[in-house]
């Protein structure tokens, strides 16, 4: 459960890190506005972080987690989900999109990796 969390405070730092980017992206797809309390780049940079978390915890979880990942990577992810849908429903294929990619790239590096681990035995010609 500790690494767990550890994961999710990573995951909060790299999405931190990188909401400026994701959130540039995302701003093409759906022009983000300055609010009464906002400004342009603090609604970008917040949009950005809901867009990177929900990349890097598929992700994260998938290459790094231990027990019970899915449950983790559900759990964590409900929450933002729900939360586009009542901010931004007509784009809600964006973060389904994002995590099955996230996903996808975490197996796709474990495969890599397990490749490269075990290598195959050299055959002997006799």
């Amino acid at each position: 459960m500790r690494k767990n969390i550890l994961l999710l405070i990573l995951v909060l730092s790299i999405g931190l890190v990188t909401a400026p980017y994701f959130g540039s992206w995302y701003d093409k797809i759906s022009p983000q506005y300055s609010g009464w309390m906002t400004d342009k780049n603090a609604a970008v940079s917040f949009a950005g972080f809901l867009v990177s978390y929900v990349f890097f915890i598929p992700l994260i979880y998938g290459l790094f987690g231990i027990k019970k990942n899915k449950n983790w990577i559900i759990w964590l992810l409900t929450p933002i989900l729900l939360f586009w849908l009542g901010a931004d429903s007509s784009h809600i294929y964006i973060p389904i999109i994002l995590s099955l990619f996230g996903f996808g790239l975490a197996k796709l590096i474990q495969f890599i990796i397990f490749k490269l681990k075990r290598p195959n035995p050299p055959k002997i010609q006799g």
